[in-house]
């Protein structure tokens, strides 16, 4: 049933398409038709209902506690990894931030 709306729309929009470049060249006809179902496809999926009551995205529960990719690790670490997520800081050269000091070559 919900196949309907978006046929319907597509072939709306494919003829809008082709009855505003009528007077011109195949291939303007061609373009012409596609963006026409192009926007017909969506106006017909928004009429037809489709992604309103999509798939609700997982929550943090699957997420394994303890490894830094929860929001609560997150914030229970802010000032351990200075507001970064858990490794994607830069490293710490070896010297400090003197490691190109002359005394240090």
């Amino acid at each position: 049933m919900k196949k309907l709306p978006i046929l319907v729309g597509t072939m709306a929009g494919a003829l809008i398409g082709l009855f505003t470049s009528i007077p011109d060249d195949v291939g303007l006809k061609i373009v012409m038709i596609s963006i026409g179902a192009l926007a017909g496809v969506a106006v017909g999926g928004a009429i037809a209902g489709i992604g309103q009551k999509g798939i609700a995205l997982k929550s943090d529960d699957d997420a394994l506690a303890g490894l830094g990719v929860t929001p609560e690790d997150l914030a229970r670490n802010y000032w351990r990894d200075k507001g970064r997520p858990p490794l994607t800081s830069p490293l710490e050269p070896e010297h400090g931030h003197h490691q190109f000091d002359p005394d240090k070559l």
